[in-house]
C-alpha cells in the first residue's frame, strides 16, 4: 500500500483511505530502499496498491525502478485517474499489468465508490491502459450488494475486450 491517499470514498475500503496524505507515506528513497530490500529478497512480484496509487506523482518513478530491479510491477487502481498520459507512463515504467476495481455495473459501482460517474471514469482508464498496450484487467469484490451485477460485468468484459477479471471475497476490517 504505496498511500492512504485516495480520490474516491469507498463504501468497503480496507485501508481507511483519506483525500489527502497522513504523514506516513514512505519517503521517495524509503520506497526505493524497500524495493531494493524486496528485489534482494527475490520477491518476484511487486504490487502498488493504497489507497489510490496514482495519488503519488512518484508512481511511474518507482514502478520503473522496481521494473529495473527485476520485480514484476503491477497496479491496483479504482481506475478514475488513468488517462492517456497516465497509461503511456506506466507502460514506459515497465509497469506488467494494471487491475482495476470494479464493483458492479454503472449505478451499483458508484454507489460502493461513493462518486458519480467513478464507474465511467474508470471505463476510460481501461481504455487508456488497452491502448498504452498495458494489460489490464478487473478486481471484483463480491457482496450481497453487488452480486446481481456480475453477469453484467461478464458481457461487460466481453464488450470492452477486458481479458481477465479476479474476485475477490469481502473483508471486513476496522
Amino acid at each position: 500500500n504505496l498511500t492512504r491517499r485516495c480520490n474516491l470514498a469507498c463504501r468497503h475500503c480496507y485501508s481507511d483511505a483519506t483525500d489527502r496524505a497522513d504523514g506516513e507515506e514512505l519517503s521517495p528513497p524509503e520506497c526505493r530502499d524497500l524495493i531494493d530490500d524486496l528485489a534482494a529478497f527475490g520477491c518476484p512480484v511487486l504490487l502498488f496498491s493504497g489507497g489510490e496509487p496514482l495519488t503519488r506523482p512518484d508512481l511511474p518513478e518507482l514502478a520503473a525502478y522496481a521494473a529495473e530491479r527485476g520485480l514484476r510491477t503491477v497496479i491496483s487502481s479504482n481506475g478514475t485517474l488513468i488517462d492517456a498520459a497516465h497509461a503511456r507512463a506506466l507502460k514506459q515504467a515497465g509497469v506488467a499489468y494494471v487491475g482495476v476495481s470494479i464493483d458492479g455495473l454503472e449505478k451499483v459501482h458508484d454507489r460502493f465508490r461513493g462518486r458519480p460517474g467513478a464507474f465511467g471514469q474508470a471505463i476510460e482508464g481501461i481504455r487508456a491502459c488497452r491502448e498504452a498496450g498495458l494489460k489490464v484487467g478487473l478486481r471484483y469484490t463480491m457482496t450481497r450488494a453487488n452480486a446481481a451485477d456480475v453477469d453484467g460485468v461478464f458481457d461487460l468484459l466481453i464488450s470492452e475486450n477486458i481479458p481477465r477479471i479476479c474476485f475477490y471475497h469481502l473483508v471486513s476490517t476496522g
